[in-house]
């Protein structure tokens, strides 16, 4: 498949808010002023805050929108699903990151419903208009941007949670327990939507069962502990249903809908 330059303004764009975003993201994680707040290890937390780890859920993330900046090169189908909106979702992360490691909670949760918005856009046009029809499209157009719309609903719970209910040196109220489980529940039934609503979305399923076990692994105390960890199970065995959909659909010579997009 021979390269194209169709589309080449958005494309370059593409490529250069991408580098800038992931420039950004690892200076605040790596570099920088030491009291520089980290997506990663951020002194915002609240009692949902998942382990560390779970944030390098963005390494694959990245991974895939940079093989996206190579595959848009030999395709329309990213500028006709995409177009510039990659662009304004770049910008609009980047201010929420910056906001966030500057201490402006508030702000920050604002500028992510914006970037959630963008995002949904795009999701929602890839799930409804544009099938893929190829493995290039399933890993470099409609997975990263799975993965994506998942991890922004994670960070909009969490920047909601480190505002309206931050960690106490004396441990939770039972207020705050409440509060936790019910953000929680409210998290893992998201899985329903993204299995049920959307097409079979086992990848942004996962991204919020890989979420519900990073707060088992963080918190101790034992009605979030193990209520995340119930919730974590639970939502990973439900990933499982399009599969059994689609082994019942073969044996019975039916239809079955994709697994992504």
């Amino acid at each position: 498949m021979p390269a194209t330059l169709h589309h080449w303004p958005s494309k370059v764009a593409n490529i250069i808010v991408y580098l800038t975003l992931l420039s950004g993201n690892l200076y605040s994680t790596f570099g920088g002023d030491k009291n520089t707040d980290s997506p990663y290890d951020s002194k915002y937390k609240s009692y949902i805050t998942p382990a560390q780890y779970t944030f390098f859920a963005w390494t694959v993330v990245y991974f895939l929108f940079g093989g996206m900046m190579v595959y848009q090169w030999f395709t329309d189908k990213v500028h006709e699903a995409v177009g510039w909106q990659f662009v304004t979702v770049s910008i609009l992360n980047a201010i929420w990151l910056a906001l966030w490691s500057s201490g402006h909670t508030i702000l920050a949760f604002v500028s992510l419903l914006f970037t959630a918005s963008a995002v949904s856009y795009i999701y929602y046009r890839l799930v409804r208009l544009h099938d893929a029809d190829t493995m290039g499209e399933i890993l470099f157009l409609h997975l990263p941007f799975s993965l994506y719309h998942a991890w922004i609903f994670v960070l909009m719970v969490i920047n909601a949670f480190a505002v309206l209910s931050p960690v106490k040196e004396d441990g939770p109220s039972t207020f705050q327990v409440v509060l936790a489980v019910i953000g929680l529940v409210f998290i893992a039934s998201t899985v329903v939507g993204y299995i049920e609503y959307k097409k079979g979305d086992v990848a942004g399923a996962l991204v919020l069962a890989w979420y519900l076990i990073g707060v088992f692994v963080q918190q101790d105390h034992p009605v979030i502990h193990w209520t995340a960890l119930g919730l974590g199970i639970a939502v990973a065995i439900y990933t499982l249903k399009p599969f059994v959909a689609r082994s019942l659909g073969r044996r019975n010579g039916g239809e079955t809908a994709p697994l992504l997009g």
